[in-house]
């Protein structure tokens, strides 16, 4: 029924954009001429000519002169209005058009030309963006040209209010504006209007199947909710790169890069030779007559990925306390695995004496660490094909093929390690000014990768089940006068060969160890939680239409719709789904966005969404906005908006075993597989009712078994009841923002925005324990078996917050140009979350309250000499996850780089160094240490203009 009602809307989808298509006619005049250097009246080829007064959020209207610097441009608008000339290397240029003409000369002007010892600087940023009723923060060619980074990505990392969230040497995740994550669902990337989430995560894995710094144009990024237009998941924003179209930039281009790594605790202070890294891009494109544009690019990486090195202790005692002793029997290590879920073992303090008194303390497995059962190999390989053919002057049909394959460690709801992980995305699309169809598919292919926290459980319990190894502890304390020096016996005894039957803890230097990890990873049986199966898929359709022309009331009227259909596929593995159970969900939306110009000075933007999941009611999103200029160099705006997203399709379907947890999704069949109303009760309460049995036996010298009695009602008062699961639902999100941004002698910029957020239904976990006795049936039973891992299972199920969470920030930039050359930018921001301490969801906000970046830079520090660099500042700030809760320290981190240009070969050079000082820092808790990086690189770019 679900896959007939899908065709249904498709058909439906498909006519609408035939009608809009049929309904386009070309009926226009144009300007035809030449584009020329102002110096040396060369031509200037493949500049591009736009329409900057109906250019939008959504589309860029124009074209791109061929070879010879000639142009022809369809005008479907009444004159007089602006043309806008661009290309790299060049300022700006705007020529008014008073009539149709095939003979205009326009000459333009080298950026960064000396003139009388004056740097003419090029625009910093256009009426329109100035104008924009949202906070848009743009990246041009020349930003990621010059950014002191091995990876271009990191230019996103400097923005105001921007969170750069490290998973790897190759990947990393963007956020803005709070509930930062691994995985970001809240947060959506785009690569020329292809969603790169991967269908079976639910999130972005950075830019592993995007275009290399060789073909990327430039880089948007809009934070905060823009749901009414980019659709129910941009709950905090997007990011929208773009990659160069093959016919404004044709040619061949090449880059190869070298770096090296200083990860190595013996070799802490600079460059180890042992850890390197290479990277090769390449890419091509060509034009014929200014009708069919081809460009092909390539990027080979391999190298080495950072470390997830945190072994401080988070279960009891110290976080300094890295291995078991007699003062502490339940250390759990961050980035150590099979140490995950202790129990309470309760002994007699002294076995001489039989009315000796007890003891209760918390007792773990010994686990590995992650560098003794991963490797750091790093590596990517990505393609991007398109073709493109120009129905007419301002209409193109392309087709683009991208595919990535990579290895690299992430933390995601564990520690991850992506093998052969490969990612395939196809699209069609037709565009023009006045409608837009786009059609595309990601496919998912987890190849050979495995949860490397699960890996550790498995091996821990290949060399002793818990059964047997904590019986064994027991015994082998009963054995001897008791005391510490009987623990440090105990475990001793538990670890070691068990003649005919275990082989004791393993070694992690020795074959046996190999061979058994080997074949763990080997084992085509995904039950255990090790290996994961994810081949799922996700098609996309988009189509929107322009009434700018067809009617006067609004400046610019669109109307827009979206289809999405995604298709889980894990054998059971990730999700729910089986053989006999075969999961589908989707989604669709239309949306209205009207630009209403009051007068001169002030804009209303008014949008309005309608969006329905087939498991869930349908939803309304508005948003309307007020943008006033004052003066020329200075623009208001306020905005409210209000916004849904519904939960993807971990949070719906997920049922993922990661050895010492179960990920569970929120929809009530998922749910009902475990019966939890009535036989489940929080984790928190557990623990809670520990910690009162300790003191009461440990401080006040009370018998386990007479103490345990007392705080039944911790438990009791928190069983999970029908309440509790009463069907997950969408989350909202209100939003007020007022912003203010001025531009001065196109060289100063200053912004400042303030906003505030409420959130309804938050999604985030509910953590259960589940016994195998009710604890309606017997409590006292059921809380014993929930501090034991072989008689209980610990569940994160997928659920709504009960109380709303609100939070607020403020973001200050001040950029500005000298006159010689010299660029220097500032910003800060503010951000903090309210919430009722006593609500059981963990809503990971995860953020930092103060950030800072300042970036200084002379790109003509002498003729062909140029430099920059960044300082990042972070405070530190509280991490919760499913993964790990604790602090992440706050750091600065300073990156460097010069450049020199070789003009006579269209080529460059760049040295540089990223966190120079090699600090140790993490942007996540439990995540990879961020080490320093030193690079260098050589580039041939003929569009790279010195």
């Amino acid at each position: 029924m679900h896959k007939l009602l899908n065709v249904r809307i498709l058909l439906i989808m498909l006519a609408f954009a035939s009608m809009i298509f049929s309904s386009y006619t070309l009926s226009a005049q144009s300007v035809s001429g030449k584009i020329i250097d102002s110096r040396t009246k060369a031509p200037i080829p493949f500049a591009t000519v736009t329409i900057p007064s109906i250019n939008t959020i959504a589309a860029k209207t124009g074209t791109s002169a061929n070879e010879k610097g000639e142009f022809t441009i369809v005008i479907n608008s009444t004159l007089p209005l602006e043309l806008e000339f661009s290309r790299v290397g060049f300022l700006r240029k705007r020529v008014l058009i008073t009539r149709f003409q095939d003979d205009l000369v326009v000459e333009m002007v080298e950026d960064f030309t000396q003139l009388d010892d004056v740097t003419v600087t090029s625009e910093k940023v256009t009426v329109e963006e100035l104008r924009a009723p949202i906070d848009i923060q743009k990246i041009d060619l020349k930003t990621i040209q010059y950014t002191p980074s091995f990876n271009f990505y990191d230019a996103i990392g400097n923005l105001k209010g921007v969170d750069l969230t490290t998973q790897s040497t190759i990947i990393n995740n963007v956020n803005a504006r709070g509930f930062n994550s691994n995985s970001n669902p809240r947060f959506r990337q785009f690569i020329d209007g292809i969603d790169t989430q991967a269908p079976g995560l639910s999130f972005s894995l950075g830019n592993i199947v995007g275009p290399s710094s060789l073909d990327i144009e430039s880089i948007r990024v809009i934070p905060g909710p823009s749901t009414s237009f980019y659709g129910p998941s941009a709950f905090n924003g997007i990011l929208d790169m773009q990659t160069k179209s093959p016919f404004d930039f044709q040619g061949f281009s090449f880059s190869a890069k070298g770096a090296t790594a200083a990860i190595e605790d013996t070799n802490k202070d600079f460059i180890s030779f042992a850890n390197n890294t290479g990277e090769i891009s390449a890419r091509y494109a060509y034009a014929y007559k200014d009708k069919i544009g081809v460009k092909v690019s390539g990027t080979f990486f391999r190298g080495v990925d950072f470390r997830a090195r945190n072994y401080d202790n988070k279960g009891t005692g110290f976080r300094f306390e890295q291995v078991h002793d007699n003062q502490n029997q339940g250390v759990d290590g961050i980035n150590v695995y099979g140490d995950d879920r202790p129990i309470i073992m309760v002994l007699p303090k002294n076995n001489v004496n039989p009315g000796a008194l007890d003891t209760a303390f918390y007792l773990t497995r010994t686990g590995y660490r992650e560098e003794n059962i991963v490797n750091y190999d790093a590596r990517n390989y990505k393609f991007n094909a398109e073709i493109a053919y120009k129905i007419a002057p301002e209409t193109e049909f392309s087709l683009t093929a991208q595919y990535g394959i990579a290895d690299a460690m992430i933390t995601g709801v564990d520690r991850i390690a992506l093998r052969d992980f490969e990612i395939t995305q196809y699209k069609a699309e037709l565009e023009s000014p006045r409608f837009l169809i786009r059609a595309y598919t990601t496919q998912q292919n987890s190849g050979n990768t495995y949860n490397a926290g699960a890996l550790g459980e498995a091996l821990v319990q290949a060399g002793k089940p818990n059964a047997q190894w904590f019986q064994r502890y027991r015994t082998g304390y009963t054995n001897t006068l008791g005391g510490r020096r009987g623990i440090e016996i105990a475990r001793i005894r538990a670890e070691s060969l068990t003649p005919g039957l275990h082989p004791g803890r393993l070694d992690p230097e020795s074959a046996e160890f190999d061979s058994t990890r080997t074949a763990i990873l080997n084992n085509a049986n995904f039950s255990d939680g090790v290996r994961i199966k994810d081949e799922s898929s996700l098609s996309h359709l988009d189509i929107r239409y322009s009434f700018k022309e067809s009617q006067e009331f609004f400046k610019d009227l669109f109307l827009g719709g979206s289809y999405r259909f995604y298709d889980p596929e894990s054998n059971g593995t990730v999700f729910v789904d089986s053989a006999a159970n075969d999961i589908t969900n989707y989604e669709y939306g239309v949306y209205l966005e009207g630009v209403k110009e009051i007068d001169d000075k002030t804009d209303l933007t008014v949008s309005l969404r309608y969006d329905q999941n087939e498991n869930f009611d349908p939803k309304l999103n508005q948003r309307i906005s007020v943008v006033r200029n004052y003066k020329n160099d200075h623009y208001f705006r306020a905005s409210f908006s209000r916004g849904f997203r519904f939960p993807n399709v971990r949070e719906q379907f997920q049922n993922q075993n990661l050895g010492d947890v179960f990920l569970v999704g929120g929809l009530p069949e998922v749910t009902e597989n475990y019966g939890l109303i009535g036989n489940a009760f929080s984790q928190s309460a557990l623990l809670a009712y520990n910690d009162r049995v300790f003191e009461a036996v440990n401080v006040n010298n009370e018998r386990y078994t007479q103490a345990q009695t007392q705080f039944l009602d911790i438990v009791r008062d928190d069983i999970v009841t029908t309440a509790d699961f009463d069907g997950l639902e969408p989350e909202r999100i209100t939003t007020i923002e007022f912003g203010y941004r001025s531009l001065v002698q196109q060289r100063r910029i200053f912004e400042v925005t303030v906003y505030r957020n409420y959130y309804q239904n938050f999604i985030g976990n509910r953590r259960l324990v589940l016994p195998r006795t009710s604890p309606s049936i017997d409590l006292q039973r059921a809380i014993d078996q929930g501090n034991n891992p072989a008689t209980s299972d610990l569940i994160f199920v997928a659920d709504n917050s009960e109380s709303d969470i609100v939070t607020q920030g403020v973001e200050l930039l001040y950029d500005i140009t000298g006159l010689s050359g010299i660029n220097f930018s500032v910003n800060a921001t503010f951000s903090n979350i309210i919430q009722d301490a006593n609500d059981p969801i963990v809503p990971g906000f995860n953020t930092a309250p103060f950030k800072w970046n300042v970036t200084l830079g002379h790109r003509r520090m002498s003729r062909n000499l140029g430099g920059s660099f960044t300082w990042r500042s972070r405070s530190a700030f509280d991490w919760q996850s499913p993964f790990a809760d604790g602090r992440v320290e706050g750091f600065s981190t300073f990156d460097i780089q010069l450049t020199y240009r070789l003009p006579e070969l269209d080529s460059q050079i760049r040295i540089g160094g990223n966190n120079v000082y090699n600090i140790d820092q993490f942007n996540t808790f439990g995540g990879p240490e961020i080490n320093a990086f030193y690079y260098i690189s050589f580039t041939f770019d003929p569009f790279q203009k010195n």
